[in-house]
């Protein structure tokens, strides 16, 4: 069974949040098939709720918002609006273009979530693996949400488990996605850090074999020399699977990740 599909059963079979809703499916923020992204929320919500928007991994080459509800449920039940947009992945689209298409949602999620019920003055970004990396460029990169003049629209940006810091591009993956482009060294999140009023959280796991370590140790020395409100959380004995699924109802038990983050987002916005 390949991966994607074992993701796909995964969120099928995986218990979700009872008091969290969907309020909006295929909502679409251009022109494009995968242009598009679901909104959850709490289902008592009466005052306006910070927004968060999740980007799911995949390598850059696959991925579907379909197969992530039972992560919208598990980030709105923390008190949020939570929008889960599917984007262009490789071969089709490589760097810049699914980071285009990235910003892309979060404009359009900016200027329409009140009608769902969020407030686009508390917004968070978070991500894992692959949507790590957008994350944390759509909260640095200036082309996207990055800071001018030290501020940024984005008030909080939490990793999980995502590349920062990973070029010379070393497999067929980062290969595929970034190994076009003229000017590598833009590519990395470590390129872009400056000061800004953007709060990050960067999780990771020594038992990650797919990202190691050094990018979220990399990435937040660059943020501590910005002066930047970063925290690093290094967890023990969870792979790189397993960072995302502590997150959900059955696995929470799998060290602090989901506390954590829960934490950091009350804390930010």
């Amino acid at each position: 069974m390949s991966g994607l599909n074992l993701i796909s059963l995964f969120n099928r079979l995986t218990p979700k949040e009872a008091s969290v809703r969907r309020v909006a499916h295929d909502v679409a923020y251009g022109a494009h098939e995968r242009h598009h992204y679901d909104v959850y929320a709490p289902r008592a919500a009466t005052d306006p709720l910070p927004v968060l928007i999740f980007f799911y991994g995949g390598g850059w080459y696959s991925g579907s918002k379909d197969d992530y509800v039972w992560m919208g449920h598990a980030l709105a039940a923390m008190g949020y609006v939570v929008a889960i947009p599917d984007y262009r992945v490789a071969p089709e689209a490589v760097y810049p273009t699914f980071l285009q298409d990235n910003a892309a949602a979060i404009a359009h999620l900016i200027a329409h979530v009140g009608g769902w019920g969020g407030d686009a003055a508390r917004l968070g970004v978070c991500g894992h693996s692959a949507g790590g990396y957008a994350a944390a460029m759509m909260a640095l990169d200036r082309l996207y949400f990055g800071p001018i003049r030290g501020s940024s629209v984005i008030r909080a940006c939490a990793g999980i488990s995502g590349p920062y810091d990973f070029y010379p591009f070393d497999v067929p993956e980062s290969r595929n996605a970034f190994g076009h482009w003229p000017r590598p060294v833009e590519t990395q999140p470590v390129s872009h850090v400056a000061r800004t009023n953007t709060a990050f959280l960067l999780q990771q796991s020594r038992a990650d074999t797919v990202v190691g370590t050094h990018n979220a140790v990399n990435l937040k020395a660059c943020l501590d020399v910005a002066r930047a409100d970063v925290t690093l959380k290094l967890y023990d004995g969870l792979s790189h699977q397993d960072m995302a699924a502590a997150l959900s109802i059955p696995f929470r038990w799998k060290g602090s990740v989901y506390r954590d983050l829960r934490a950091f987002l009350k804390r930010a916005l």
